[in-house]
């Protein structure tokens, strides 16, 4: 990835807002594609993110388990095992299932996002991917918000998109 790739996704970052907490926040990618794991790295690193990163299903699950990371991007096409299978298996395991885990998948057939949800993704993202909503995806788990205190404000006060879902705020 050129250095002007690298300038730009930071850009990005500072265009969407993105906060950086003190504890540097761990994501684990899974991909078997070299060059678009590479290109994860590079971005997420750039983003200020600590990155694991593996290209097998089975390794993911050991990463996952023992180095507790704050967020999983999922491939659903791995070589040793169904993605889908990896996010079933941390779902059901307690060292692993509060972990969030977005698919990151050329499956875009009817049916595969509902089908990676009823596994347990928390999000689905097709390729090709748009760097702005991955990366907005990314921060709406990773991003602590600030609590909404209705007993300060009547609901009736509150802008309509905030009392809906403070989620909302962090996406257009």
């Amino acid at each position: 990835m050129s250095g002007s790739a690298i300038r730009n996704t930071a850009e990005i970052s500072k265009t969407l807002n993105l906060q950086n907490t003190a504890k540097r926040k761990r994501i684990l990618i899974v991909e078997d594609n070299h060059l678009n794991l590479r290109l994860l790295d590079d971005l997420l690193t750039a983003c200020q993110y600590e990155i694991l990163k593996t290209s097998k299903g089975w390794e993911a699950i050991n990463f996952a388990r023992d180095g507790q990371p704050d967020l999983i991007l999922m491939d659903v096409g791995l070589p040793d095992i169904c993605g889908l299978d990896v996010i079933c298996l941390l779902k059901h395991d307690d060292r692993a299932k509060t972990i969030p885990i977005i698919a990151v998948t050329a499956f875009a057939m009817p049916g595969d996002q509902k089908k990676g949800l009823e596994c347990g993704c928390d999000a689905y993202i097709t390729k090709p991917i748009f760097l702005d909503t991955l990366l907005r995806t990314i921060e709406s788990f990773l991003s602590p918000l600030p609590p909404i205190d209705n007993a300060v404000m009547p609901p009736s006060e509150i802008e309509p998109s905030l009392s809906a879902s403070p989620r909302s705020r962090l996406m257009p």
